[in-house]
């Protein structure tokens, strides 16, 4: 069905085939992300819809991509497969949509027009690429798209977002504007008439197909994805109070609990295989009752990861910071088990984490509970063997 034309910008082949196309890439990082929240001197948050509305071409990219990557492959109800133009001059930012598998005739699909303009997307920009898809969908260059967004920084002007709202008056428009904005912007090498086949071809287009993404419902469904608040700051994560330790030593705390009952039966020169062995003694009930506290404290800061930034990786990858960063302290032979986690801990307080997007909202208690989870995943020992 020629899947490998949709939106480019000279005249497709008609053979089918995604040879044009290609998965949608991970996003890159933001450079010095952190820095750029805030606006210049006056200290306080730049407002979303602000900075969307000064991003650069290379910024915008960056953003569409996150939103394609984490939003529309993973909200849209039905999505077979996600694709990137590969043609050149367009930098990659037209996003298909596919809800059909490549097997399916005809199959069904959506495009996300992606353009960064230096002002709101007017009419005669719209037309002319509402053109292309008239004059390729009547040459059979590829089906008609179920849905076509378009989606930019600024967003729309009043009079094309009043064409958008009445498919009718946007079929008149452009017919009326057809010489002007399309007859020599459809393809560059040939002029392109209202012919008598096309306008039966217009006559007939449902164009209620034709949307504009404003730029607030766009911000709030990249606020969906992982990516948003290395975008747009913090201000957005309310973090509830961490969760509560279980009465009884849960399953998934069994790893660093067994470490601890080690730690405490080093220490006294006592078996330890349960709580009842050591409640007696303060000093080792406490450390227990509070390492149970820490590590269910980290945990919150787990779910913060997985509720409010959309992906448990950044807890990950907090994780192993931590264990770089505190290497040299738990990793040196002939300390006593309870020393070690003392001072491993004690370490942790102060580690110095950079701009990793947890380290904002690590409280101490998060600080020593990762030492614990650490444990859990058997990446520290704190009693030699």
């Amino acid at each position: 069905m020629g899947e490998a034309k949709v939106a480019i910008k000279t005249k497709p082949p008609k053979a089918a085939g995604a040879a044009k196309f290609h998965s949608v890439p991970d996003p890159t990082l933001w450079p010095g992300a952190n820095a750029r929240l805030l606006s210049a001197g006056a200290g306080l948050p730049t407002q979303p819809l602000d900075r969307l509305a000064n991003f650069d071409d290379t910024e915008f990219e960056r953003f569409t991509l996150e939103w394609a990557h984490d939003y529309l492959a993973k909200k849209i109800p039905g999505v077979d497969q996600i694709q990137q133009r590969g043609g050149a001059g367009d930098k990659g930012r037209d996003i298909v949509v596919w809800l059909d598998p490549s097997s399916a005739t005809p199959r069904r699909w959506q495009l996300y027009q992606c353009k960064h303009y230096t002002a709101k997307l007017g009419a005669s920009d719209a037309t002319t690429e509402i053109g292309k898809i008239l004059y390729n969908t009547l040459k059979g260059a590829y089906t008609a798209p179920e849905e076509y967004w378009f989606v930019t920084h600024r967003g729309v002007t009043g009079p094309l977002q009043d064409l958008l709202d009445d498919p009718a008056k946007l079929a008149s428009h452009v017919l009326a504007n057809w010489a002007k904005d399309c007859e020599k912007q459809i393809t560059s090498t040939e002029k392109i008439p209202l012919s008598d086949e096309l306008k039966a071809h217009i006559a007939q287009f449902d164009f209620s197909i034709f949307h504009a993404k404003q730029p607030l419902e766009l911000i709030e469904e990249h606020a969906q994805t992982k990516y948003h608040m290395l975008v747009f700051g913090a201000p957005r994560v309310k973090r509830p109070p961490p969760p509560q330790p279980p009465s009884s030593v849960a399953a998934e705390e069994t790893v660093y609990v067994t470490q601890l009952f080690a730690v405490i039966a080093e220490a006294t020169g006592v078996s330890v295989s349960e709580l009842q062995d050591f409640v007696a003694n303060p000093e080792m009930a406490g450390l227990f009752d509070r390492s149970r506290i820490t590590f269910y404290s980290a945990e919150g800061l787990k779910e913060l990861a997985r509720d409010q930034m959309a992906d448990t990786e950044y807890f990950h990858t907090l994780l192993e910071d931590f264990y770089n960063g505190l290497f040299h302290t738990f990793s040196p032979k002939g300390q006593k088990g309870l020393h070690r986690l003392r001072e491993t801990i004690k370490a942790a307080q102060s580690l110095q984490l950079g701009a990793h997007a947890l380290e904002p909202h690590a409280t101490p208690l998060d600080r020593e509970g990762v030492c614990h989870h650490l444990a859990n995943a058997n990446r520290i020992e704190w009693c030699e063997k």
